[in-house]
């Protein structure tokens, strides 16, 4: 039978289907090309917005009585499994981002009819990572860290992905290795927060230096976390003619009082004296994330936002509009700033980042 996986969400979603991809490969199951010509389905799913949820159900509903296995997988299982189970009684297999690596063991039992509920929390095993499957020829991302203990309250991820758990460094550099072998020069370190990795007294910055040893052309990295990002990575990212000088650094809100709110352990000043020490050190190019509309938001705390942007000219920024997400500390906050309320607040600031964006690219000519 012939297997297709459709995947929303982040860069690690990406990285989660290419690995799960690759261990069915070698179990067996051919991969289709295209939803058309699949037998068996797996959509793989982003709970970090209802937006995302939103569609990943819309895409599962599609597919009823079209395939002969369907499967939804990944964090929006985790979240809402026991819902979904109930009114998708159609779905075969359920399952969480942690048991992903029992997923060929699921459609064997799907197939002589069993149902798959698998909502539960661990670390994932180590051979999840060992394909060689890889969905480009010329870069690979390469998992450091999986979930987070950071807890901002408006953030499913430590509820669906689990707390924090780092690979080995002889792990993480074995995959590099592997990837070269495999004749790729690029590669991508992802974690949810990468400054967060500290395993047996090797932190992130060793980590990279460890890496930037390696026969690679590229090396970047997300996402990295304002609170804690080490003193001496711009230096290494500088002097290195491997790092990629690239920096995505989500500040999400312009006011203090609401970044106290969301628990993100920095202020707006503290932000502002990090871009200018990269943008001193580094020179590279610079990305954050924005959150527009959370709760108790004023249009002071908007316009401090928006000042932000045009302070700091982000190359690029990624703009959205809040939604509660359940678990979180903010879910049980009022959701008090309309939609219409967001979607204007959010379509201010797009408009902002477009001129802005536009006006570096001129520039840059």
């Amino acid at each position: 039978m012939k297997l297709f996986i459709k995947t929303f969400g982040c860069q690690m979603n990406q990285k989660d289907s290419e690995a799960l991809l690759g261990l069915l490969q070698e179990e067996g199951y051919f991969l289709a090309s295209s939803l058309q010509g699949a037998d068996i389905v797996l959509v793989n799913t982003c709970s970090v917005r209802q937006h995302a949820e939103n569609r990943a159900l819309s895409f599962t509903a599609s597919l009823k009585n079209r395939v002969k296995i369907l499967g939804i997988i990944g964090c929006m299982a985790k979240a809402r499994g026991e819902e979904i189970a109930q009114k998708m009684p159609y779905v075969d297999i359920i399952c969480s981002p942690a048991k992903m690596v029992e997923i060929p063991r699921f459609l064997k039992e799907a197939g002589e009819g069993k149902k798959t509920l698998a909502l539960e929390d661990g670390a994932r095993p180590e051979e999840f990572y060992h394909s060689s499957f890889r969905f480009e020829k010329d870069r690979a991302q390469v998992v450091i860290s999986t979930g987070c203990s950071n807890y901002c309250t408006y953030c499913i991820v430590p509820y669906v992905r689990g707390p924090l758990r780092l690979r080995r460094p002889q792990d993480i550099i074995s995959e590099v290795k592997k990837n070269i072998g495999l004749g790729i020069r690029r590669v991508t370190l992802l974690g949810q927060n990468v400054n967060d990795y500290h395993y047996d007294g090797v932190d992130f910055v060793g980590l990279l230096r460890e890496i930037d040893k390696l026969d690679l052309e590229e090396i970047s990295f997300i996402t990295s976390h304002p609170k804690n990002i080490p003193s001496d990575l711009f230096y290494l990212m500088a002097q290195s003619k491997k790092i990629k000088k690239y920096l995505h650094l989500p500040f999400q809100s312009g006011s203090n009082r609401i970044l106290s709110l969301m628990k993100r352990g920095y202020t707006k000043e503290k932000y502002r004296r990090i871009v200018e020490d990269y943008r001193k050190i580094v020179r590279g190019v610079l990305a954050t994330d924005v959150i527009v509309g959370f709760p108790t938001e004023a249009e002071a705390d908007f316009l401090e936002t928006k000042e932000m942007l045009e302070e700091v000219k982000f190359d690029f920024a990624y703009i959205f509009k809040y939604s509660p997400r359940p678990h979180t500390a903010a879910f049980f906050m009022k959701d008090d700033v309309s939609l219409d309320e967001k979607k204007r607040r959010h379509k201010i600031l797009l408009d902002l980042q477009k001129r802005i964006s536009l006006n570096i690219k001129k520039e840059k000519l």
